[in-house]
Parts: structure tokens; C-alpha cells; sequence
């Protein structure tokens, strides 16, 4: 292969376009609270910028561009970064990253939003794999950009899809965590209005420093392990060597699209995947279900996009309960997946203190575990723009149980609040949730993004947020947002 000759790098370098497709913004607020915690919908789903520790103020700097390389390759560069004093302060990128693509495929690198599986990210409550809730993950990802025709198919059976390596950092029970991700879907329909998809989204925390197991290997076979989910050896915890090496969750997604002249419908519904009896859809009254219709631009009144979404995740495989039937060396026993939690991952599907999927699972104060993942929850939310000024709202109504009490998982200070107990069954073998009752949550939130003509500059805009809680789970309070953004 011949190589490339400095002159030709040095013509390289220079035809890219910097220049084209730059964003960037500077953003100040200030969140004022009736108590000492954050309204729920003002801190929850913003990527981690708003801490939970009532009010607040941000300063947020961005810059986000697109180069273009001798016409073949792309890349993307951007960098978010955030100041907020307080008890939770952080002067950190809250993004920084590079991607480069070609040929249909991206590699990117660093912190960037991620969200997956299928859902609306917006307006929506949040899916059950990875949402816009915590901070964006820093990670190494390989995927395509888009929905991606199979040859010889007519563009009637297309798939998209990607697998990256993360970090989870040091903030959790087990430090220095990897994160493994892989997600992938296909889709049917080509250009008949009604296209119909699915796809699996798998993540697993994996290695680490244990308090107890001290460094959890990493080697490449224990990744592999960890892609195929098949056990350990020898030299990883007991836990893993019986069943699958690390902490394996994730989604079963299926759903269509919908066009009816102007009008598009987005139908999804996320089945939760933590074992191997989800593969096989046994619990499938647990899931995310949502509808998202986006509107004309002369519909009226003007709203813009529409979301419905119900959450149930009550069930869970029922109680836990001896394996009789099953292959003992694979699992002791069935039932109680208890979301989002696990005996050695105590910290849970959480990264920074902060829920990583759906944020109705609320973690608890001591990052041992999520509180609450039996959950049966209505969501609405629309997005309207008039006269120039957006606006959106969303509100959701939810009645949580907790958890299952559970033999791998530690007592996380959570039977008072939801009024259950934990008692051991005869045999001594496994731990039974008895009683318990409904802690009801309301949370709203309204928003608008107003257009002002500042020094005769047409790009600022006032931001403005009211939002609203009650119950004992997020709490009772009142709280408003009010910040200035500056596009130049």
C-alpha cells in the first residue's frame, strides 16, 4: 500500500471545512426551590447539569461543529461545559467529544449524549436502557448513523445499531467500573407509510474494585464472557462463576412508525431485560409503553408533538423463590429481578448518583442500590411553538411500591416509607415481601423559550420554567427556573 506523502497530509489538513455547521451558546440560570430538594422535572433528564440540592445557579458554555474532509470523511467535535457553585458543585465538560464518519459508520469517543433504545428523549419520562437523565457516560462507541438498508432489499429492511466500552468512574460501591453496550434493530417497511421495528438494547457493568472481591479481572477473556454473557472462572467472584460475569440489564424494543399525510406516529413499547428468563418475554406485563405524534405546522391549536407513555414494573418474575425445576449452577433462584439493582454492583444501574435509565427509579442517598423500581406510572408531555416563543409542558402521575425484599441486595432504609416488611420463608432459603402500600407522586413541569431583540441582536432568548411536586417520594415543592441564552 502506498503511503501518503506529507504534502498530501499537509492538502489534507487544509481542505476541511471548519467553518461549516458551528453551534454555540451561553447559557446563565438560576433555580429557585421552596425546600431544599430541586423539583423533580427541573433536575431530572437534563444530562446531569442541575443538582437535586434545591436552588441553584448555572453558567453553561458550548460549541459544537461539523468539518468536512476531502469530501468523504466527517467529523464532529463539541464541547459542553458547565459551572454551578453550591453544596453540589462542579465546574467540569459535561460534553467533550470527536466523531468521525464515513461510508454510513461512526466512531466516536468521549462524553456525548446518548440515549436508547426507541423512545422520545424530549418530552417522554425516559426509556428503561440509558436516558437523557444522568451525565453523559465518557465512552468509546463504533455504530452506524442511521437506519441502513440491507443490498437488494429495497430499502424495505434496514438496521441500525452500535456497541461501545465506557467508564463509570469511582463515584459507586465498586470503583472504576466498565461498561459494556451493545444495541441493535431492525426495521420493516420501506417507503409504505407503516414501517415496523425491533431490537435489543444489552449493557453490563463489568470488573472493578470490590470492597470485598478487590480488583475484578479484566482480561479479554473476561470480556468475552462478559459480550456472550457466559459465566467466569476461577479467578472472578463466586457469584459470576454460576451464572454470567457481571451485571447484565437492558430492553427487548418493538414498536412502528406511522405517516398519515403531515401527521407521524411513533408507537414503542420497552419489555426490561435483566435475565434469562426476559429473553424469553416471561414477565410481559413489565414495560415501557409510549405514543408520540408529531402534528402540522398548521394544525391548531399549535402544538408541535404529543407524548403518552405508561410504566408498570410490578410484577418482576413475581417473588423470589427457589429454582426447583431449574439448573441450580445457572441461578438458586427465580423471580424478584429487582431492577436496576445487584448483590455485587450495589450502586446499581446509576452513574454519578443519578438513575442511568427511566429517573422514576429513584437511587438511594447512600448510592447502594435504587429505592424504588415497582412502579406503575402515566406520562404526558407536548411541545407548542406561537408567535415565535416554544413552549412545552409535561406532567406525570405515579404510584410506587418500592422494592422486593431480597436476599442479594441490603435493606436501603426503604420498608418505612413504601410500609412492607422483610420476612424469611420456612426453609430459611429466600426473603418475602409482606404487606406495603402506594406512595403517590405528582410532577409537572412548564417551560418556555422566549425570543428577545437585545443590543439588535436577534439571538437571545429568555428561559423560563415553573415546575411543581407532590408526594413523599420526591417531595412537596414549588420551583421556577429563569436563565438568559445567547446564540451567536
Amino acid at each position: 500500500m502506498a503511503r501518503l506523502s506529507l504534502p498530501v497530509l499537509i492538502l489534507l489538513f487544509f481542505s476541511i471545512e471548519l467553518s461549516a455547521q458551528n453551534h454555540s451558546s451561553i447559557e446563565t440560570s438560576a433555580i429557585i426551590s421552596s425546600s431544599g430538594d430541586t423539583p423533580f422535572w427541573l433536575q431530572s433528564n437534563r444530562h446531569g447539569i442541575f443538582a437535586r440540592n434545591g436552588s441553584q445557579f448555572l453558567t453553561r458554555f458550548q460549541h459544537h461543529a461539523t468539518a468536512n474532509v476531502s469530501g468523504f470523511f466527517t467529523v464532529r467535535y463539541g464541547a459542553d461545559l458547565i459551572a454551578r457553585p453550591g453544596s453540589e458543585a462542579t465546574f467540569s465538560f459535561n460534553q467533550g467529544y470527536v466523531k468521525v464518519e464515513a461510508a454510513g459508520v461512526q466512531f466516536a469517543a468521549g462524553r456525548f449524549h446518548n440515549t436508547s433504545p426507541i423512545h422520545d428523549y424530549e418530552i417522554g419520562m425516559g426509556s428503561l436502557g440509558i436516558s437523557t437523565n444522568p451525565t453523559p457516560i465518557p465512552q468509546l462507541r463504533l455504530g452506524l448513523i442511521d437506519w441502513t438498508s440491507i443490498p437488494l432489499t429495497k430499502d424495505f429492511i434496514q438496521i441500525r445499531g452500535h456497541i461501545s466500552h465506557g467508564w463509570l468512574g469511582s463515584r459507586r460501591y465498586t470503583d472504576n467500573l466498565f461498561l459494556h453496550e451493545k444495541v441493535g434493530h431492525v426495521r420493516l417497511g420501506g417507503s409504505l407509510p407503516l414501517n415496523l421495528y425491533a431490537g435489543i438494547a444489552h449493557y453490563v457493568k463489568w470488573g472493578g474494585d470490590h470492597p470485598d472481591f478487590g480488583d475484578i479481572p479484566t482480561r479479554f477473556s473476561d470480556f468475552r464472557n462478559v459480550f456472550l454473557a457466559y459465566p467466569g472462572d476461577e479467578q472472578t467472584p463466586g457469584p459470576f462463576q454460576t451464572y454470567v460475569l457481571g451485571d447484565h440489564l437492558g430492553a427487548w424494543d418493538f414498536g412502528f412508525f406511522l405517516d398519515i399525510g403531515e401527521t407521524s406516529f411513533t408507537v414503542y413499547r420497552q419489555f426490561p431485560l435483566e435475565t434469562r428468563d426476559n429473553l424469553k418475554l416471561k414477565s410481559l406485563q413489565d414495560a415501557l409503553m409510549g405514543i408520540s405524534i408529531s402534528l402540522p405546522e398548521n394544525f391548531r391549536p399549535p402544538v408541535r408533538r404529543f407524548v403518552y407513555e405508561h410504566l408498570y414494573t410490578k410484577y418482576q418474575d413475581g417473588p423470589r423463590r427457589p429454582n426447583i425445576g431449574g439448573d441450580p449452577d445457572r441461578d438458586l433462584y427465580r423471580g424478584n429481578e429487582n431492577y436496576y439493582n445487584h448483590g455485587v454492583y450495589r450502586s446499581g444501574w446509576v452513574y454519578n448518583l443519578r438513575t442511568i435509565g427511566n429517573p422514576l427509579f429513584f437511587p438511594s442517598d447512600e448510592n447502594l442500590g435504587v429505592i424504588n423500581n415497582r412502579i406503575v406510572a402515566h406520562h404526558v408531555g407536548l411541545i407548542s411553538e406561537y408567535e415565535g416563543i416554544q413552549l412545552s409542558a409535561k406532567a406525570t402521575y405515579s404510584r410506587n411500591y418500592g422494592k422486593y425484599c431480597d436476599n442479594r441486595v441490603p435493606d436501603l432504609g426503604d420498608e418505612e416509607l413504601f410500609g412492607y416488611r422483610c420476612e424469611m420463608d420456612e426453609l430459611g432459603d429466600a426473603i418475602h415481601t409482606v404487606g406495603g402500600h402506594a406512595v403517590r407522586q405528582l410532577s409537572v413541569l412548564t417551560s418556555a423559550e422566549i425570543p428577545v431583540k437585545l443590543f439588535n441582536d436577534q439571538n437571545t432568548f429568555i428561559l423560563f420554567e415553573i415546575a411543581y411536586d407532590r408526594g413523599r417520594l420526591a417531595g412537596n415543592q414549588i420551583g421556577a427556573l429563569l436563565g438568559l441564552r445567547w446564540k451567536p
